[in-house]
């Protein structure tokens, strides 16, 4: 009987696996221009117009959240937070279905199951939440939403059994959660706004100065102090200490602000970190395992902040949120997890290839020759696993491409009346980048938020 000699050659193994692999995300490059004119409605447009072709079923996620940011730069506020919804309810469900006995997700790549999204990309769907509740003027509803980062993150950690996540708590949106508060009014809410300051003013000193290169930001201080003096002298205590803690931070009493507007200046810059693969290699005899692993990769930025003025008052941005510094954090909290994902799948796929190569072998040495030709089938099929295993392991490298890499915050006392914001954007080093006006009306007593974002 004839021997039967097949050869699969790597490239073709190759050629194959990447033709069922994830697309890659050059939709983004696409848009990129239009984002860095601030043309976001051309750029939703077009994400709208090739939702199919760029997001699969298991993508729709990341539809959500990017089509839920663009809307929410074009000012739809109330289209964007729909897709929020919509994309915090997918995320839920991915999530518990993930905690669950998920089988496939330790035989086949991480690729082929549905995104669902990493903790920090998550909970900062309430952020955009939030913002897009501003821009409607509905504080106290924003205010359901920063609160919701804490608890979200909260939930997400109790799930972890072992190597519980660094990113715990955001100081940031406990900060917003509290400048929200002030909006209402009274002493309640100034109860309540001292209340998150003083958990935020914790979580920086802790967690974000020694984690995310985040100093706590003196506006927060400022605005502890300032609260804390309008609460009256049974807080003086309080007073004392946050004014010990930081004595450099000076801040504005009550008496000096009557019959004056705040203005809450909230800029979102730079472009978020994006995944690329990382590999670890393992000899198995002759044999090599090849371990995919993704590894977040920052994008440098242009403009990194501004100075902002008003009424003949100017403050310049500081950095209350490092989203970038975050992601790598989470993913690197993760990382044990998906290393040992990696591995399992990738002995899963050795074990399978060596026997179905040891069954193909035996059986083209019968005398039968149907069960010739299909031990030359099973010894293929062996050969594509390895070739797989040790040449085309893939990581997941999707992530939520359209968040910012930062956000600042700068807020001005003013008097009451219309002008425009001048808004003087600077890049590293303090080199000016640009500038933009926005026509602001103030109100006495009255605190107003401007969103304003960066690509470049």
């Amino acid at each position: 009987m004839p021997r039967i000699a097949v050869v699969l050659s790597t490239g073709a193994v190759v050629s194959l696996l990447a033709a069922c692999g994830v697309k890659p995300e050059a939709y983004y490059q696409t848009m990129r221009p239009n984002l860095l004119k601030s043309n976001y409605q051309t750029a939703s447009d077009y994400l709208e117009k090739n939702r199919t072709k760029i997001f699969s079923e298991k993508d729709r996620l990341l539809y959500f959240m990017d089509q839920g940011m663009l809307l929410h730069l074009a000012k739809k506020y109330k289209e964007s937070n729909g897709l929020m919804e919509s994309a915090k309810k997918t995320a839920e469900d991915l999530w518990t279905e993930s905690i669950g006995a998920n089988a496939a997700a330790w035989v086949t790549t991480d690729n082929s199951l549905p995104y669902q999204g990493e903790d920090f990309e998550k909970v900062l769907l309430h952020f955009v939440g939030a913002l897009n509740y501003i821009g409607l003027a509905d504080y106290s509803a924003a205010r359901v939403e920063a609160r919701q980062v804490t608890a979200k993150l909260e939930l997400y950690n109790s799930k972890y059994v072992e190597a519980k996540n660094a990113y715990r708590d955001d100081a940031f949106t406990r900060w917003l959660s509290g400048r929200l508060s002030e909006t209402e009014g009274g002493q309640t809410a100034l109860n309540d706004a001292w209340i998150d300051y003083k958990k935020a003013l914790d979580v920086y000193q802790t967690d974000y100065m020694t984690r995310y290169r985040t100093a706590v930001p003196r506006f927060l201080v400022a605005d502890a102090l300032r609260v804390l003096q309008a609460l009256g002298p049974e807080f003086q205590t309080e007073l004392q200490q946050v004014q010990s803690r930081f004595p450099a931070v000076p801040f504005k009493p009550q008496a000096e602000i009557q019959g004056m507007g705040q203005v809450v200046v909230i800029h979102a810059s730079g472009e978020a970190p994006y995944k690329v693969d990382k590999f670890w290699e393992a000899k198995a005899g002759p044999d090599v395992l090849r371990i995919a692993f993704p590894e977040f990769v920052a994008k440098p930025s242009n403009i990194v902040g501004a100075r902002v003025s008003l009424g003949g008052v100017t403050a310049d941005t500081e950095l209350g949120e490092n989203i970038t510094a975050i992601a790598f954090q989470n993913l690197a909290d993760h990382m044990g997890r998906i290393k040992a994902k990696a591995i399992t799948r990738a002995v899963t796929k050795f074990i399978a290839a060596k026997a179905a190569q040891g069954a193909g072998a035996k059986m083209t040495q019968s005398g039968n020759q149907k069960t010739q030709a299909a031990g030359a089938v099973l010894g293929i099929a062996g050969a594509a696993f390895e070739v797989a295993n040790a040449v085309a392991e893939e990581a997941d490298k999707r992530s939520w491409i359209t968040l910012p890499a930062a956000v600042n915050v700068a807020e001005l006392f003013v008097p009451a009346g219309r002008a425009d914001l001048q808004v003087a954007f600077v890049g590293p080093g303090g080199r000016p980048m640009g500038s933009t006006s926005i026509p602001v009306e103030v109100k006495a007593g009255e605190i107003i938020f401007v969103s304003l974002r960066t690509f470049d």
